[in-house]
């Protein structure tokens, strides 16, 4: 910090010399060699943070001192960028886009950084709709880190309805997020052509190999390769559902006759995505029967197996007092350090603000933020002297900042966070909202801007999230939201197989991955829901108007404006604990997790509530064996009878064959 603060501050450079003996933190006595090694470890570090020291050669001086170091102005400060409050507003929106994901805190210091230097206030009103995409998948982060450097990675990788996972060697060109999952578009070393590769099919860790870099292809389109998902060939599965039941593989069925055996029926379903049904399936349990393909078969009844398995294994012991360690992709100084850059033009834009105003802001604890406080309160220019020291004061709960103009403008933004923020304004884009677009617009090229050279990773880093559901549908809501109107709905709730008929007072319109739902007051069950659009049959507009409820902006239930997810909890709900595997922790953010502990195998424990507990054998099946419930005791049990049922609709020899041998606790590898 204090070297940050010393080589912005000087306008000619300072030597190696000054920086040895006046820098306070370095060791004076330490010899020219030692402090060599320091001074190169600290400049790597704070190139990462996008801060590049310069040298400038000293033309009277002769020795290593003839070289003098300075961070430009230019190259550290965040450059101004005007926005209207609308602007700001869809800023706002399109860094809430990462909340749930591993991005999100880059979109969050970059939301920050344009707020301190826009000049004006975002607009009040929040807006109608609202995205958030999850990167749940273990392989991202290392991914992204690839991709922005350029670098070959290595991993196993299980193909479609493959048991068996082989080794790749990929160039990285492009990451994108479609139809709820994220691919990875690149070059396959081995067999020298474009390749996309399902994430969730990796099935190791991913290495990033660090010699040399490649150039990716100048006409790469990330977009044209994500357009290649589901155009290959359709294929048609057999299903037996009982008669009255499965609606929405009713709706989508294109032939439906008498099954042999009684009371059921026998559907041809169409599909191109053979993963996405076998998931949908094997969460319907018993409720259906895969006939054909083979394949389409073996994939549900590995998922229904590997779930079993899993119910069956020996349960762990939990300790919740014992929280889960926060997976971290930074070391924690160069965390703590971006943190403090960020800290001071925050605390100069905002003087006199509430301590607990900024602990919040910043995400950090009360404890913390002291701690951070009284550290900036001994940094400043060399001599360290009243008046060469930051002035911080913090009495009786406030916090003021002086003496701090090396720092008072905000870092310029890294390439992490222009790209986040900008995949985040690009997806916004497909969102069917005519009136914004100009704004958007401007917005767009606003921050393209001041990125620079950076804004280059958004355009290899894509996410769709444009709502699957009718354009006239779409608009009803989005009126009934914005003038608090009321809407008569016929809707399949999935849970029970049932179309049900309500009418229902809209709150918000929001996605989670490629999901999108509504939240709404249901006059039916007279208490805050969340519907999925893709379950909403039609849609009219009722008359009457919607009362301001002030109980809903009350709630802090998972599913509010500041962290939306899949499920909305309530009073008298259903307290379960499961067991997760990493790649299934998404599971802890959707449901609002209460509690998180770390299990000695590697899992998470985690405590969350459901509504309904047919939930969550449904989910232990789409886990295909990642979860394990571990209480109450009644659920558990009743899962794993509920998946003995599933697995019994499968008697026929082979049918199982091709599974994989179990693994760590007995559980068999997945797709």
């Amino acid at each position: 910090m204090n070297l940050v603060i010393a080589l912005l501050g000087s306008q000619y450079g300072r030597s190696r010399e000054f920086l040895r003996t006046r820098i306070q933190g370095y060791d004076p006595k330490v010899s020219d060699e030692a402090f060599g090694r320091m001074f190169e470890r600290d400049k790597v570090h704070l190139k990462r943070l996008g801060i590049p020291i310069s040298a400038v050669r000293d033309p009277y001086a002769e020795d290593e001192n003839s070289w003098k170091y300075l961070i430009r102005p230019e190259d550290y400060r965040l450059p101004e960028i005007r926005l209207k409050p609308e602007g700001l507003a869809v800023l706002s929106l399109a860094a809430r886009v990462w909340e749930q994901a591993s991005l999100g805190s880059a979109a969050a210091r970059a939301l920050r950084k344009l707020e301190t230097v826009a000049g004006t206030e975002a607009a009040g009103a929040g807006p109608a709709m609202e995205s958030r995409i999850r990167t749940k998948e273990p392989a991202f982060d290392a991914l992204w880190d690839a991709l922005l450097h350029h670098r070959r990675v290595s991993f196993s990788y299980r193909k479609s309805q493959d048991v068996a996972a082989g080794p790749r060697h990929v160039e990285p060109w492009g990451l994108g997020n479609r139809y709820g999952q994220w691919y990875l578009s690149g070059r396959d070393v081995s067999r020298g052509e474009q390749r996309l590769y399902r994430l969730s099919r990796i099935a190791s860790d991913v290495t990033i190999d660090p010699g040399a870099g490649f150039a990716p292809p100048v006409d790469y389109d990330n977009a044209e390769a994500l357009d290649s998902l589901g155009t290959g060939p359709q294929s048609e599965a057999v299903l037996e559902v009982p008669a009255g039941r499965g609606q929405l593989l009713r709706e989508l069925a294109s032939g439906a006759v008498p099954a042999p055996r009684p009371g059921w029926d026998t559907l041809t379903v169409p599909y191109r995505e053979p993963e996405l049904l076998a998931d949908d399936l094997a969460s319907m349990g018993p409720a259906v029967v895969v006939l054909a393909p083979a394949a389409l078969r073996d994939a549900v009844v590995r998922r229904l197996s590997g779930a079993a398995t899993a119910a069956g294994a020996p349960l762990p012991t939990v300790d919740f007092s014992i929280p889960a360690t926060p997976v971290r992709h930074k070391p924690p100084g160069e965390d703590r350090l971006r943190r403090l850059l960020d800290l001071v033009p925050y605390l100069v834009q905002n003087s006199g603000i509430e301590a607990a105003t900024v602990a919040e802001e910043f995400g950090i604890s009360r404890k913390q933020l002291d701690e951070d406080l009284a550290l900036l309160s001994v940094c400043g220019l060399p001599g360290y002297q009243h008046g060469e020291l930051i002035d911080v004061q913090w009495d009786e709960g406030v916090v003021f900042i002086r003496d701090a103009d090396e720092l008072a403008k905000p870092l310029r933004l890294t390439q992490e966070e222009a790209c986040a923020l900008l995949v985040g304004l690009e997806s916004l884009q497909s969102l069917p909202d005519e009136a914004g677009k100009e704004t958007l617009r401007e917005v767009l090229d606003s921050v393209r801007r001041v990125a620079g050279p950076d804004a280059w990773m958004a355009d290899v880093v894509e996410a769709r999230i444009a709502p699957e559901t009718s354009l006239e549908t779409l608009s009803i809501l989005q009126r009934a939201v914005m003038g608090r109107g009321r809407v008569r709905i016929t809707y399949l709730v999935r849970g029970r197989d049932d179309v049900t008929e309500r009418v229902i007072e809209p709150m918000r319109i929001y996605s989670l991955d490629s999901l999108w739902y509504v939240e709404a007051w249901c006059t039916l069950s007279e208490g805050m829901r969340n519907f999925r659009m893709d379950g909403i049959r039609t849609a009219v507009a009722a008359p009457g108007t919607a009362p301001v409820r002030e109980l809903q902006l009350e709630s802090k239930g998972p599913a509010r404006m500041s962290s939306p997810g899949v499920f909305m909890p309530e009073a008298g709900d259903l307290k379960v604990v499961l067991a997760l595997d990493p790649d299934a922790r998404w599971v802890a953010d959707a449901y609002g997790a209460r509690a998180r502990a770390a299990l000695p195998d590697g899992r998470t424990a985690v405590r969350i509530t459901v509504g309904r507990a047919q939930t969550v054998p449904a989910l232990m099946a789409r886990l295909g064996g990642g979860g394990q419930v571990l209480e109450p005791e009644e659920l558990r049990k009743a899962s794993g009878d509920w998946l003995a049922r599933a697995l019994a609709g499968y008697p026929l020899p082979g049918a199982g064959q091709g599974a994989p041998s179990p693994g760590r606790r007995g559980k068999p590898d997945r797709l």
